[in-house]
């Protein structure tokens, strides 16, 4: 079951989380399994846990490290 994001930060954080932050949180995967935007508010499963943000994968072989950095040459401007 879906529950509003206020509600679920209540009973998984001790401090109040402000509203933008659950939002941002929601936005960039730190809640997993991710919430769901639904008539214009978060809702997320009431046993999602937060995960906060991982760090990205880094390789010492150059090629591997290249295709997690898609693919983009040293130096290449976007």
């Amino acid at each position: 079951m879906h529950i509003p994001i206020k509600e679920w930060a209540r009973r998984h954080f001790q401090l109040n989380v402000s509203s933008t932050t659950l939002s941002t949180y929601a936005k960039s995967g730190q809640i997993s399994p991710a919430p769901i935007k639904f008539g214009g508010k978060w809702m997320v499963d009431e046993n999602a846990r937060f995960v906060g943000i991982c760090p990205a994968p880094t390789s010492t072989d150059p090629l591997v490290a290249r295709i997690l950095e898609h693919g983009k040459k040293k130096g290449a401007q976007h």
